[in-house]
């Protein structure tokens, strides 16, 4: 049997090193394990040694017999002779022989006593022997497989030097990567430091040119209000008219305001029951061209009295929505107050509904703003944009208090309760994502849901659902108890018209409105789970519609400037 030198293993390969110390380890575990079987080698040798003996013992035993009956048989025909001599001396001679003949039958008996123990031994001793040569044999294979297995490991073995080796050449030259990287991060710190030691002296410098422009903005806003009102108590006008650029339409007609009450744990945004009755709108009533650019956004007030366009010659116009004219330009929230416009020149404005002047402009952005919707309070105003990030502004403080890294392109985001603390936002990735305002992280992200990017979301009247629509031409309303896909609506003729095209629900949530590439307008029972009805009088992608609170009428805009006014159809 072979064994390993440790010297001789050393002399012959690379430097030592932790593999080489693990091969030693295990070849002398090996020698253990092959010596294991020395003892019990010894004891087999040892076993045949004695059944020799005892062979040997049992031949000498045969021929002492076979003497002894010789002598026997002498013995008896000496008594025979002797007998029949009678003499008194050869009798005692006889009975002297007589005692001999029963000495050695005795003796003869112990022998053949003797003889059967050690053919038994004999017998037992063989079955001893075969079970020894079977486990030889066992072990003979055993070792015959470990030596294979040794030859294995020998030959990975020689391969390890070659890996260490190759593996140590990586190894440097990550280390010269690591090096080269961190001083590329030194000077990229030294950098950083120094824009934002400038960063600082510029924001000092626009705040201050900010709260200059503040003040005079107030001053201006002050002054125009007490104009407007001692104009209007000069002139003795009733309650129910609204002053608009020294033009008063009347608004007698005009409900109150719906208001959001809070849901079962006074979070969830749910519309009143004020609204009107619904019913799908299915005739045009007025078609306008007012804008010079494409339209890009539609959308009611919260009362159902004016809607809002808004376009890409940088114009938000307002509408009364029974009569179509143009009032102001500015957008809503959720008092019929103010209004915010988002615009591709990375900023959001928000104009008082009452002045029809710039109350604040948000910038902050460094990429397209898609979307801006206000909280339920009105505090508030929430940003989208195609710079991967969503922003929350304090309208009393007038800047961004909170910035969202939303990981892909915003294109719409909706708050999901009345002080925004939770937000719903549609992504360029396709994916529908839920935020926590005051921790800045997300609550849940829907993977999967649409094969396109998400042109709009919006929340259903009682806040429990969401819809999304998608450039893959279908609106999927989740659930926000579950985060599960509750519909997938879709139609054979539907196809989204634009990135950043709009549906809605209907004030009481049991249709869904939507506007297709070819100018069609599509209604989905979401009850029944079926397309209810499609009208049609654009020719250009609609862009997006918003019906209206009071539930009669829809309003609608396409990409070819044109806005409808829906009204009337099937309840």
């Amino acid at each position: 049997m072979s064994t390993f030198s440790p010297t001789g293993a050393s002399a012959n390969s690379t430097p030592a090193g932790n593999w080489q110390g693990d091969l030693l380890v295990k070849l002398l575990v090996r020698d253990r394990r092959e010596k294991a079987f020395t003892d019990f080698v010894e004891s087999y040798n040892s076993l045949v040694q004695k059944l020799g003996k005892f062979a040997e013992r049992n031949t000498a035993l045969e021929l002492s017999e076979k003497s002894a009956t010789e002598k026997h048989t002498n013995l008896l025909r000496e008594v025979d002779i002797l007998r029949e001599q009678g003499s008194p001396s050869n009798q005692k001679k006889t009975a002297e022989l007589e005692q001999q003949i029963q000495a050695l039958k005795e003796e003869l008996a112990d022998l053949y006593k003797t003889r059967g123990q050690n053919a038994q031994r004999l017998l037992d001793m063989n079955d001893v022997l075969r079970s020894h040569e079977e486990a030889a044999k066992k072990n003979q294979e055993e070792i015959r497989r470990l030596a294979e297995l040794n030859q294995a490991l020998s030959a990975k073995v020689d391969l390890h030097p070659q890996a260490i080796r190759e593996k140590e050449v990586t190894i440097q030259l990550l280390q010269d990567e690591n090096a080269t990287l961190q001083l590329e991060i030194g000077k990229i710190d030294e950098r950083m430091k120094d824009l934002e030691r400038e960063n600082g002296q510029l924001l000092q410098r626009w705040l201050k040119k900010m709260n200059e422009e503040a003040e005079k903005m107030n001053e201006a806003n002050q002054f125009y209000e007490s104009a407007l009102e001692v104009h209007a108590k000069a002139l003795e006008f009733q309650s129910g008219v609204v002053i608009v650029d020294k033009e008063f339409t009347p608004m007698n007609n005009v409900p109150k305001s719906i208001t959001f009450p809070e849901a079962g744990t006074g979070t969830i945004r749910t519309r009143g029951k004020d609204f009107g009755p619904v019913i799908i709108p299915t005739a045009v009533i007025k078609k306008i061209t007012p804008h010079d650019g494409e339209i890009h956004s539609i959308a009611s007030s919260y009362d159902g009295s004016m809607f809002a366009t808004g376009s890409a010659d940088k114009t938000i116009k307002i509408f009364d929505s029974t009569t179509g004219w143009s009032i102001m330009h500015v957008s809503f929230n959720n008092t019929n107050e103010m209004v915010a416009g988002a615009s591709n020149d990375n900023a959001a404005r928000l104009w008082h509904l009452k002045t029809g002047r710039i109350r604040l402009t948000l910038t902050g952005h460094v990429g397209k703003v898609y979307s801006a919707r206000f909280n339920g309070d009105s505090t508030k105003v929430i940003t989208g944009s195609h710079d991967r990030t969503i922003k929350v502004w304090d309208l009393q403080k007038g800047y961004c208090i909170r910035t969202i890294f939303s990981f892909s392109s915003c294109n719409d985001v909706v708050p999901l309760d009345d002080e925004g603390t939770t937000l719903v936002s549609g992504h360029l990735d396709n994916n529908l994502r839920f935020w926590d305002v005051r921790s800045g992280k997300d609550i849940k992200e829907l993977t999967g849901i649409h094969l396109g990017q998400i042109t709009s979301v919006s929340v259903s009247p009682d806040g429990a659902k969401v819809l999304t629509n998608s450039r893959d031409n279908t609106l999927k309303i989740v659930d926000l108890r579950t985060y599960d896909v509750e519909q997938t609506l879709h139609s054979d003729g539907y196809k989204t018209g634009a990135n950043w095209a709009r549906a809605c629900f209907s004030p009481d949530g049991r249709y869904v409105a939507a506007g297709s590439l070819d100018g069609t307008i599509f209604y989905w029972n979401i009850q029944k789970s079926k397309l209810e009805k499609t009208t049609k009088d654009h020719i250009a992608p609609i862009c997006g519609v918003s019906w209206s609170p009071r539930g009669g009428q829809l309003f609608s805009a396409d990409k070819d400037r044109t806005v409808c006014i829906w009204t009337g159809g099937l309840r």
